[in-house]
């Protein structure tokens, strides 16, 4: 098959994603395939470099093989989105002509989804549209939601199918007017994502020492986290745990506000904050945690979600403790002994009895069994190229 993804993001400096593993194991089984990202502005500049076509790009997997199309922008922050808005479809149109696309598979919304379904429709190529999330709850500027929720509401019944990741996703796409929608989950790489012995370099530059008792959150940081509670809550855990220090792994819109909150309470020695690491290197980092976090507040947004981090983790032989999110609840049961829920409020006291708990370890070898049983990259592959397949038999 011939594949087209599209996104919105910037396919080269996005932190590896969904995106980024999908196509290249696509290419891997044998299937031609392309993206088509939107360059990110960075520095005001009208050189062509940006939108050079790059053939043979991967970034995970050697001996795969994508061709990404850049599609071309005014380069100044914000109005480069309005330019891709206007531009998208003759350029789009353009690629599923000239390398006779079968199926295009779009991960966004409000850039160029429009412009993605009209031309798939002119062409007769069938569209399937990945979903995430409800991307006008993501929208900080209150002005802009109403904006990106009559967008969603637009497009969602011209799609061909939509492809969600958890049952609450698949209700709510059919309340968009989306009218054939199917539940496939995330993945993980359990070769990648694996249990390692503890990394010596990556402690002493971190400024651990080995009786250290490390636990550590993983990805981004926005309002929604919940970190500045757990923050809140670290000198009771420390009257318990002396030894314990937090290691917050990722970036985002409310870093610097936990930096100033950590430095209020006077706790730089016991919170450690990396900003963003490569995806490869999460093993590294997953290997100095005898414990990890997802203390996600349980919003109407953040309920609907299975975060990705929460599978490598679990991938990683590492015990996760997470607020109860819907989503992940549909993933992880209960009854799977796979991940430990608690309310918010409550997770300096999980942390201090888990951490307590001398069998530990035995927890987070259940997690990695339960991952490869279900949710490898591998099993996902599959599932998407079945329902991609279908689609282009059906078109």
């Amino acid at each position: 098959m011939k594949i087209l993804i599209i996104h919105e993001v910037d396919w080269l400096k996005k932190v590896s994603y969904e995106i980024h593993h999908l196509s290249e194991l696509f290419s891997l089984r044998n299937h031609d395939v392309y993206a088509i990202d939107v360059p990110d502005p960075g520095k005001m500049s009208f050189s062509k470099e940006n939108q050079k076509t790059i053939f043979n790009y991967h970034r995970i997997y050697d001996n795969a093989s994508v061709t990404i199309f850049r599609t071309p922008t005014i380069p100044i922050k914000g109005i480069n989105r309005i330019s891709v808005y206007l531009t998208s479809k003759s350029f789009i149109k353009k690629i599923l002509k000239k390398y006779v696309i079968d199926a295009v598979l779009i991960y966004s919304i409000v850039t160029n989804a429009k412009a993605a379904t009209q031309a798939c429709n002119e062409m007769n190529v069938p569209i399937i549209h990945r979903t995430f999330d409800v991307i006008h709850d993501l929208i900080r500027e209150n002005f802009l939601r109403s904006s990106v929720s009559r967008i969603e509401k637009t497009v969602y019944p011209h799609f061909d199918k939509v492809i969600a990741n958890t049952p609450h996703m698949e209700s709510w796409s059919h309340e968009m007017g989306a009218e054939n929608v199917v539940v496939v989950p995330q993945g993980v790489d359990p070769n990648i994502m694996k249990p390692t012995e503890k990394d010596k370099l990556l402690q002493k530059s971190l400024g651990f020492s080995d009786t250290d008792v490390v636990v550590m959150s993983l990805g981004s940081i926005e309002s929604f986290s919940g970190l500045d509670s757990l923050i809140d809550k670290v000198p009771k855990i420390l009257d318990e745990i002396t030894d314990f220090k937090l290691l917050i792994v990722g970036g985002g819109a409310d870093l610097d506000n936990l930096k100033q909150q950590t430095k209020s309470l006077s706790l730089e020695d016991k919170i450690v904050f990396t900003g963003y690491v490569p995806y490869l290197e999460v093993p590294k980092y997953c290997s100095l945690a005898q414990l990890c976090l997802n203390t996600f507040r349980i919003t109407d947004m953040t309920r609907k979600l299975s975060p990705v981090k929460i599978f490598d983790m679990l991938s990683c032989g590492k015990v996760v403790i997470s607020t109860p999110l819907d989503g992940l609840l549909h993933d992880f049961p209960k009854e799977s002994n796979t991940v430990i829920y608690c309310d918010l409020e409550k997770f300096d006291q999980k942390i201090i009895e888990i951490l307590k708990n001398d069998s530990i370890s035995e927890i987070g070898h259940s997690g990695r069994e339960y991952i490869e049983t279900n949710f490898t990259w591998d099993k996902i592959t599959t599932k998407m190229l079945d329902e991609i397949s279908e689609m282009i038999d059906k078109k």
